[in-house]
């Protein structure tokens, strides 16, 4: 199972003993009856004591779940579809379900569970993990990845290698893998209507990264927007002077953009610092690549 905090395991005796009392859940209304009273509680409201008492619980749950795969997965489905249900068990039980099942509707399943996750009771890694996994095999994960902006300190460290993805650079890593004809709209949408300047900023990044007419349009709107900050403004701006600076260091690209693209997407499999250099070359390089294919035309 995954848990938001530093929990503590019980001995191995009391967990066999929990899994051996363990029973098969029969019906819908049981599993949904189980998961309400095991969930229905904040990680980051309870005592470490109560935090104790609760892994366990989910522990077993795991372990039944996962000894009686055929009856209880189609339950656990369609828990994880219920919006009713505790907001931790968004994350936990999609967790479960994906340590069960490669199915890209399960992912989509997960996708869209998690993307109604309490942020303030999920360890961000774990989250960040989760998502940027089914993004590197293509899985549409624009929901959960934008759920990200709701919280504006979320940030992923990276201790092996001395770094922490902020929220901009974690939401860049989460949907940059993603085709951008997936994200597009719904990235734009968000924009318009957000009000945190660290979310507004962290999409400006991602529009950037995108090299795309839609993600141009939307910085050079709010470069010259009145109703947005001055910062946000200013952060536009930058984009739009990066882009220029790149368009200065021009060299002869070599590639094509799909070929670029696909190597971009294949070096955020690692997350580091150096693959960042990387991916911020390669964004250089189709900025240059897209300006010689708009001259020739």
């Amino acid at each position: 199972m995954t848990w938001s905090y530093g929990w503590i395991l019980l001995g191995s005796v009391v967990l066999s003993i929990l899994r051996a009392n363990a029973q098969s859940i029969g019906t819908q209304a049981e599993m949904h009856k189980r998961v309400v009273r095991l969930y229905s509680f904040s990680p980051h409201k309870v005592t470490d004591a109560e935090r104790k008492t609760k892994a366990a619980e989910m522990d077993a749950f795991w372990s039944e779940v996962k000894a009686h795969q055929v009856s209880e997965l189609p339950m656990l489905r369609v828990e994880l579809k219920d919006p009713s249900n505790p907001s931790f068990f968004f994350q936990d039980g999609s967790s479960l379900l994906l340590s069960l099942s490669q199915d890209q509707g399960d992912a989509m399943i997960a996708v869209d569970a998690m993307s109604r996750a309490d942020l303030r009771d999920v360890q961000p890694p774990a989250y960040f993990y989760s998502i940027h996994s089914l993004s590197m095999k293509g899985v549409d994960t624009t929901k959960a990845a934008l759920h990200v902006l709701d919280d504006p300190r979320f940030a992923v460290a990276v201790p092996q290698h001395a770094m922490t993805l902020d929220q901009s650079m974690s939401l860049m890593y989460l949907l940059l893998p993603v085709d951008q004809r997936r994200w597009m709209a719904a990235a734009q949408g968000r924009f318009a209507s957000e009000k945190d300047e660290t979310a507004q900023k962290s999409l400006l990044l991602l529009f950037f990264y995108s090299q795309t007419k839609d993600g141009d349009s939307v910085i050079r709107s709010a470069a010259k927007d009145p109703s947005t900050s001055d910062s946000v403004r200013k952060e536009a701006q930058k984009y739009i002077n990066d882009a220029k600076e790149a368009l200065r260091m021009k060299t002869d690209v070599e590639g094509t953009e799909t070929s670029i693209r696909e190597a971009r997407k294949n070096r955020l499999t690692a997350v580091s610092d150096e693959a960042i250099g990387d991916v911020q070359e390669m964004t250089a390089r189709l900025i240059q690549l897209r300006s010689n294919e708009s001259a020739s035309k």
